[in-house]
Order: C-alpha cells, then sequence, then structure tokens
C-alpha cells in the first residue's frame, strides 16, 4: 500500500475524470521524468525556432504573416485539445481577455519586433540584442525602482555583455541599418515585458495552456492593426497585383507562397505550439537558475546549429563575441543572484543559533 501511494504521488500527470492532464501540487509536485520531458522539449524548440523563424522569412519575407499563422495554429490546437478534454482549458472570458490584453500588447509587439530583426539581420544578431537585455534591466532597476547599485562584481558581468555586443557589432559583416534599428525596439519591448509580464500573469488565476489561449488569441487579434502600420498589407496587395518590391534598396525579392514556403512556416508553427506550452510549463516547475541555464544553453546551441545548417550566419570572431555576451549573462544572473541574498536580512533560526 505505501508503495503504491508513493507511485501516485510520483505520477506527474492526473486525470480530473475529463481525461484532462496535469500535475497536483498536493501530491509532490511533477516527477523527474515529466520535468525531462518539458526541459527537453523546451530546449528542442528554443534553440531552432529561431533558425527556423529566419528559413521562413526568406521564402515568405513578411513577418506579420509568419507570426500570425503561428498564432493561429496555437490558439486552435489548444482550443481544439480543450475541447476534446485532453487538456485543462478555460474558455475566453471577456473580463480575463481585458485584463491579459496590456501585458499582450507588449508580447506581440516583442514577437513583431523579432521578426523584424531576423527578416534584416542574421540569428546572431537578435541573440546580440537579446543578451543586453540584464544590461538594461538593472538600470532601470537602479535609476526608476530604486534597488541599490551593482556590485563590482555584478558591474564587471554587464561590463563584458556590453563589451561581447559591441564587439559583434563591429564585426558583423551582414551589418544592416534596418535590422539594427528593429534590435533596438525589440530590445526595449523585451525588457518591458521581463519587468510586466510576471506581475500581470501572477495576478490572472489561469492554467498553463489556457495563458497560451489568451496570450495567442489577442496577438493575433492585434496582427492586423500591426502589419498594416508597418507596411507589410502594401506590400502583400503589391505582390497580389504582381508588382514589386518597395524596398529595391536593400535588393530583396518579395517571393511567392509557394510549397517551398510552407515547408518552413508549418514547421516554425508546429515549434511555436511547443514553445508556448513548454516555456510556460518549465518556468513553473524549475528554479529561475535551472531556467536561465536551460536559456543560454538553447542559445549556445542556436548558434552551433546556425553555423552547420547555412551560411546565413554571422564571421566566427562574431560568433565568439557572442559566446561572450552568452556567458557574461549566465555570470551576471548567478552574480545578481548572490549579490539579492546578501541583501537579506538573517533569518531568526541563524540570529538564534
Amino acid at each position: 500500500m505505501p508503495e503504491e501511494k508513493r507511485k501516485e504521488s510520483d505520477a506527474p500527470l492526473f486525470d480530473d475524470g475529463k481525461g484532462r492532464m496535469g500535475f497536483r501540487e498536493d501530491r509532490g509536485g511533477p516527477s523527474a521524468s515529466y520535468v525531462l520531458f518539458l526541459g527537453s522539449m523546451y530546449a528542442a524548440c528554443s534553440s531552432t525556432l529561431s533558425i527556423v523563424n529566419k528559413w521562413a522569412l526568406l521564402a515568405l519575407p513578411f513577418p506579420g504573416v509568419v507570426t500570425a499563422c503561428q498564432f493561429l495554429t496555437t490558439a486552435l490546437t489548444v482550443s481544439f485539445l480543450g475541447r476534446a478534454g485532453l487538456i485543462d482549458v478555460e474558455p475566453l472570458r471577456k473580463d480575463k481577455l481585458l485584463a491579459m490584453a496590456p501585458i499582450n500588447v507588449v508580447f506581440y509587439m516583442a514577437i513583431f519586433t523579432n521578426g523584424q530583426v531576423l527578416k534584416y539581420s542574421t540569428v546572431e544578431t537578435f541573440i546580440a540584442f537579446r543578451s543586453l537585455t540584464p544590461l538594461l534591466v538593472a538600470a532601470l532597476d537602479t535609476l526608476v525602482r530604486g534597488e541599490p547599485r551593482p556590485t563590482a562584481r555584478t558591474a564587471s558581468c554587464l561590463a563584458c555583455i556590453a563589451a561581447g555586443a559591441a564587439a559583434y557589432a563591429r564585426d558583423d559583416g551582414a551589418y544592416s541599418a534596418r535590422g539594427y534599428g528593429w534590435g533596438a525596439v525589440y530590445l526595449t519591448v523585451i525588457v518591458t515585458e521581463m519587468v510586466y509580464a510576471k506581475h500581470v500573469t501572477a495576478t490572472i488565476n489561469l492554467s498553463t495552456w489556457s495563458l497560451v489561449l489568451y496570450q495567442n488569441t489577442i496577438a493575433l487579434a492585434l496582427w492586423p492593426v500591426a502589419s498594416f502600420f508597418s507596411g507589410e498589407f502594401a506590400a502583400l496587395a503589391a505582390l497580389s497585383r504582381g508588382g514589386g518590391p518597395e524596398d529595391g534598396d536593400e535588393g530583396s525579392e518579395f517571393a511567392a507562397l509557394s510549397a517551398y514556403a510552407l515547408v518552413p512556416l508549418g514547421i516554425s508553427c508546429v515549434l511555436a505550439v511547443g514553445i508556448s506550452f513548454s516555456a510556460w510549463g518549465a518556468r513553473s516547475i524549475i528554479s529561475a537558475t535551472q531556467f536561465t541555464v536551460l536559456g543560454v544553453a538553447c542559445k549556445l546551441a542556436t548558434v552551433a546549429i546556425n553555423v552547420l545548417a547555412w551560411s546565413h550566419h554571422a564571421s566566427p570572431t562574431a560568433q565568439l563575441s557572442i559566446v561572450v555576451c552568452i556567458l557574461a549573462s549566465v555570470a551576471y544572473s548567478q552574480s545578481a543572484k548572490r549579490d539579492k541574498a546578501a541583501r537579506m536580512p538573517p533569518s531568526p533560526k541563524k540570529l538564534l543559533g
């Protein structure tokens, strides 16, 4: 009997009578196999999604269309599985849609600007801008939120991130003014999302799959607005009339939607569904440090895969600068945690001991 109870508590999934899957916190949390499954899923999706998105944009140079297809696929998949009783999904409700809308505007802007960076630059350029987020978050914490200044050790990590990014920009043979411009916008948006997202999602009681459904549904509704103001709809109209590109100065060509374009587009949609769930799920069952290390490993894997997959990558010197940025980000994360722990008052047990 005790053995049966132990096995039941280790089970990562439960059945609520309708075949819906999840794990119960009162049963000791998820099993090691479930943690491994989610971590592996996130790693596979995260390390390849940027590369597949770049592939899709080479065939179909419309970031709004590519991301809209991903949002639609994810929302329909989650909705279908929820209706079939296979996963736990809360139906869309007006009050929670309105509550989620502000952060999802930021989420959509992050995805959209991410696509613009990939359209005009390499995957490594995107990683370089993404690696700069700790620098801006630390500055905002000090200047806006009144947090203590970083220690010398933490500041040196931030300096290494900045130096690595500067060295990458210097050695970037595929430099594009538009790509770097969109990179600056992306950096601003992603920092806002990082500061704001956790607070909003923590105050809205939704399951993992429900968050995915709400997030992608709202993002899909925002797509026409963003594509109209970005000029993407006008470009699509010109393509449908058989016209040429409006960005002739970049030497780009607007490819027709073909079977070749559908292959990377379809793969990117599958990866989008996978990362939507695995990212939320992994954050909920592993520590922040573990998730940070996993994210860094994914970035390093992305750089390696990108080099091996094709010629659309930065030079070896520039790639070395990217690795410096990634490793410095890890060092910063660990140093910042130690600084925060050092500022915490000692626990009563330690005082009594």
